[in-house]
């Protein structure tokens, strides 16, 4: 049973943090890397905090360091040791925080090597072994977040430090409160808290698209087939009203109307999602001035979703319900 008091403080702060974050990235669709280092100092201190209190060991206190690890290539790649005579204070404490997170790695493999997995999954092995074990689930997660906004798989940034944050404020299900209303009692597996908070934020975000087409219905958007497949992700705005709209100039939205070469004809089309090879280029106004011409008086916009906003909202349902998984498996 994780601490009240730090229990309280932590999610607290998580709130705070994330409604900040969701604000800016509502108005902005920015949130600034200085955000998440601030917030990522008590994060860090509470999970030491709550380890050393409730004698968790050395190795599981190190741990929090891989966390902060991966935290950190999130803003800067490792210091070069070959410049090592070079480093600077940011150097030196990056690879202080690397060895002590490679310190939990190696002196818990060494200390708990001896797990009974089946007892590590029924609940039943030592609190500090289950602890331990699920630092390095925690550390794998974290990396999986990290790795997928690397490759493409997450496109923001902001989205992937907010998980990663949550995950150092609640590495596992330790140090979350019990669910008031759980989905499951006492389940035999449960995906990290951080993970869970990304599947309630994903079905929360699936809610959208009803919503827009209930929208679009009721202003009439909804003419023809085409504008059928639109309706879901997309609003029909007059070409008259967007000239000079700001929203076009800073990327949060994108124009799905496009103009095509087709047998030698231009052809209007609209696009399910924004293309690299789009004819709208710098200039809007002059691209909705030759659709004008063409006899279109509308286009389709799709707006970009912070999806921070979600994962603010999110953290309601996983502190009440828990993993909605669990009540599948179970």
């Amino acid at each position: 049973m994780p601490d009240p008091l730090l229990s309280t403080v932590r999610i607290s702060l998580l709130v705070l943090c994330m409604s900040s974050a969701a604000r800016s990235d509502f108005q902005t669709l920015t949130v600034t890397d200085g955000h998440w280092v601030r917030w990522g100092v008590p994060a860090s201190v509470i999970l030491i905090i709550e380890m050393v209190s409730g004698n968790a060991g050395m190795a599981n206190i190190c741990m929090s360091a891989s966390l902060v690890t991966v935290f950190s290539f999130c803003f800067t790649g490792p210091p070069n040791p070959l410049n090592i005579r070079e480093w600077r204070g940011m150097e030196v404490l990056l690879a202080s925080v690397y060895a002590l997170g490679f310190v939990g790695l190696i002196g818990g493999a060494i200390t708990y090597s001896d797990t009974d997995f089946i007892d590590l999954v029924l609940g039943e092995e030592d609190s500090n072994t289950a602890l331990w074990w699920s630092m390095v689930g925690a550390t794998i997660t974290s990396s999986i977040f990290y790795l997928s906004w690397r490759i493409g798989l997450i496109q923001g940034g902001a989205d992937v430090k907010a998980l990663i944050l949550v995950t150092i404020f609640f590495p596992s299900w330790a140090f979350v409160p019990e669910q008031a209303f759980p989905l499951a009692e006492d389940p035999i597996f449960r995906m990290p808290p951080s993970m869970v908070l990304f599947i309630w934020a994903a079905a929360a975000f699936l809610i959208a698209p009803p919503l827009i087409f209930v929208q679009n219905a009721t202003k009439g958007n909804i003419g023809s087939f085409s504008d059928l497949k639109m309706a879901w992700h997309a609003t029909k705005r007059q070409i008259s009203d967007l000239r000079g709209v700001s929203e076009l100039d800073d990327n949060s939205s994108w124009i799905l109307t496009d103009l095509i070469q087709k047998n030698g004809e231009t052809t209007v089309v609209n696009r399910i999602l924004p293309s690299s090879k789009s004819t709208f280029g710098s200039d809007k106004d002059d691209e909705l001035a030759i659709l004008e011409e063409l006899g279109i008086e509308s286009v389709w916009i799709a707006t970009k979703h912070p999806f921070i906003v979600y994962l603010f909202f999110a953290i309601l349902p996983m502190l009440l319900l828990g993993d909605p998984l669990s009540f599948l498996i179970r």
